[in-house]
């Protein structure tokens, strides 16, 4: 697969459509010349009358009655300013008068989206509303704009409340106790942007809630584990089944829609199938083309979440090692949407950086390895700077995570690194 060439990120376009609007000809019969002497003489007293009346009146008679409209045919059609069409944000119903916007700059550009400083929050932080109180107090005192919530999990759990029709009632999957909207509110009140990550396709509870969610074998229909059973093995949900599709999609929604303005896809990854597996499932997961689904489910998710909150920014996560080091395996993991990249146009990408592999050798190629520094803030420049020559570095946003607590300090000295290389927004 040559994955330098298809990796670049392809951006989507909006394109407006120009509707031309021109007046039929009419045509009528001839005349006798008995009726133009008639029409003659009456066009002649009219227009006496009319001078009499004053050419203020007579102006829109004439229009009138010759049947043009009170605009001219050549003046277009009023539309609202641009900042008004693209407003859609909470008060977009509160219409600004044509009196007032004649005093306000109608092309006074939007301002610019905040560069993401975020923290992501324990678990423990959404027990109750006094814990995720005092949490966004303390993230707002520790400088982050952006609190990221873990709201669906790899086991399949929902962290909060939800109201979707398909699971409200089950208490396997919805494990929260504070609503979206509760959470985007506290948010809000504590001036944190909400975030949340979101774990698409490794989950073992959703390919439960219907038949086919999950991988399914062919010669039978049982669902299928990505190891027996008694060794660990669980299900995976299949980005092939639309149902499950529009379920993930329906949560992404159900998050932008309670205020939400940053969603993170993880997980979104085919499992490691072993030659035995493939002779179960079905023939298209050994196809080149099955990455295609992959970026079809993420640009699903964005799609739906940004018709619901237009500010909302959906993105799939790649992790760093998966993206740099994907020419040396045959599994690619999360770097294998990338793959497809060109069919996500309303979906960024967040890159995980996992500090854990300072003064480790990374395989880029059969022949080509890096030894990664002992220093992390170093250690992150050689992966990340490595990651900027696949895929750039526009509107990306990185992960740091750690097996071990960093340090204010530490965190501090591999973001300045990493500002360096070129990427400005980041995750601890």
């Amino acid at each position: 697969m040559g994955r330098n060439a298809i990796w670049k990120k392809g951006r989507g376009s909006k394109s407006g459509v120009k509707v031309n609007r021109s007046r039929k000809n009419l045509y009528k019969r001839r005349k006798s010349t008995g009726r133009k002497i008639f029409e003659a003489v009456v066009l002649i007293i009219v227009a006496g009358a009319l001078v009499l009346l004053g050419y203020s009146i007579a102006s829109p008679l004439i229009k009138f009655f010759s049947g043009q409209d009170a605009q001219s045919s050549s003046e277009p059609a009023w539309t609202p300013p641009q900042s008004q069409v693209e407003s859609t944000d909470e008060n977009s119903s509160d219409i600004t008068s044509e009196s007032e916007t004649s005093s306000q700059d109608s092309s006074e550009p939007k301002p610019e989206r905040q560069k993401l400083s975020a923290v992501t929050a324990p678990n423990t932080a959404l027990s109750s509303e006094n814990a995720l109180k005092k949490y966004l107090e303390q993230a707002k005192a520790d400088g982050y704009n952006t609190v990221i919530f873990n709201l669906k999990n790899e086991t399949g759990e929902l962290l909060y409340k939800s109201s979707l029709k398909s699971v409200k009632d089950n208490a396997e999957i919805v494990k929260g106790t504070l609503s979206a909207h509760a959470i985007a509110k506290a948010c809000e009140e504590a001036g944190i942007t909400p975030a949340a990550s979101v774990s698409t396709l490794l989950d073992k509870l959703t390919p439960y809630l219907e038949k086919g969610y999950g991988y399914l074998a062919e010669d039978g229909g049982w669902t299928w584990l990505d190891n027996y059973e008694n060794k660990g093995g669980k299900p995976w949900v299949t980005p092939y089944s639309e149902g499950a599709v529009n379920y993930l999609a329906s949560i992404c929604t159900e998050l932008a829609k309670a205020g939400f303005d940053e969603i993170i896809l993880q997980n979104t990854m085919f499992p490691a199938f072993r030659a035995s597996d493939y002779k179960l499932v079905e023939s298209a997961l050994q196809s080149e083309s099955r990455s295609e689904k992959l970026a079809q489910l993420a640009q699903k998710c964005a799609e739906k979440a940004m018709a619901a909150n237009p500010d909302v920014r959906v993105s799939a996560e790649i992790n760093a090692s998966d993206l740099v080091c994907a020419e040396a395996t045959e599994y690619d993991k999360t770097a294998e949407i990338l793959a497809s990249i060109s069919l996500m146009p309303d979906c960024a990408v967040t890159i995980n950086m996992d500090l854990s592999l300072a003064g480790k050798k990374l395989t880029l190629t059969e022949s080509k390895t890096v030894t990664l520094s002992s220093d992390k803030a170093q250690a992150a420049s050689q992966v990340m700077g490595l990651v900027k020559k696949e895929i750039g570095t526009d509107s990306i946003a990185v992960r740091l995570t750690d097996s071990t607590e960093l340090s204010p300090d530490a965190a501090e000295k591999i973001r300045q690194a990493l500002i360096k290389t070129g990427f400005e927004e980041f995750i601890a």
